[in-house]
Parts: structure tokens; C-alpha cells; sequence
């Protein structure tokens, strides 16, 4: 089996236009990604209809919708996400927002 190692800051980009989402690993069973986020940028809720997926915050602090709910997460919290419910982010601080996006099996983002 061959080794698949990645370093972050091989793959997360930060875009002054728009959100930017990187891919890290995809394979038949999983996805990840690195979503990058300057202040004031976003993610529009989308829903998976294939995938559950988990954000986990890196950096900053993001305002996550899931579903009906609105949650501010910070560094080293996470979020589940389930098939079938919306999920987006909005950056409202003042600083760069990373998140790792885990998506399994992979979606169709």
C-alpha cells in the first residue's frame, strides 16, 4: 500500500473573492476536504443526499447552519452532519476560518 501523506499547508488556499474548498483525500469510501474561509465569506447550505459529513474547525470561528439550527463553532469542535439535512458556513470574524470537511461515503461536492 502506498503512503498518502499530505501537509495542510501543501493544500489550503485562501481565495480573497470567494470561499475556496481543496480536496486532501478521496477514495470509494471517504472524502476530505479543507474549506477556507476569509472573513465575511460563505458556503451556501447545500444538502448531501449521498454522504454524512463531519466539519471540524482548525482555525477561527465559523457559524455553521444545519438544518433549522445555527451553531458557532470555534477551534477543535466538530459537527455532524447527516444524508438529507442542509449544511453551509458564514466567516463573521475577523479572522481566516479552516475547516476540514469529511465526507463518507464521498459526495458529490
Amino acid at each position: 500500500m502506498e503512503n498518502n501523506v499530505k501537509y495542510l499547508k501543501q493544500v489550503a488556499h485562501f481565495s480573497e473573492e470567494t470561499a475556496s474548498i481543496n480536496s486532501m483525500f478521496k477514495s470509494d469510501q471517504l472524502q476530505m476536504d479543507v474549506l477556507n474561509l476569509n472573513t465575511h465569506q460563505y458556503i451556501s447550505p447545500v444538502v448531501e443526499p449521498l454522504s454524512d459529513m463531519i466539519y471540524f474547525v482548525l482555525r477561527g470561528e465559523g457559524v455553521f447552519e444545519v438544518g433549522d439550527e445555527v451553531l458557532v463553532l470555534t477551534r477543535n469542535t466538530s459537527v455532524l452532519v447527516e444524508t438529507g439535512v442542509s449544511a453551509g458556513v458564514i466567516n463573521e470574524s475577523d479572522e481566516q476560518l479552516t475547516v476540514l470537511r469529511i465526507q463518507a461515503p464521498p459526495g458529490i461536492h
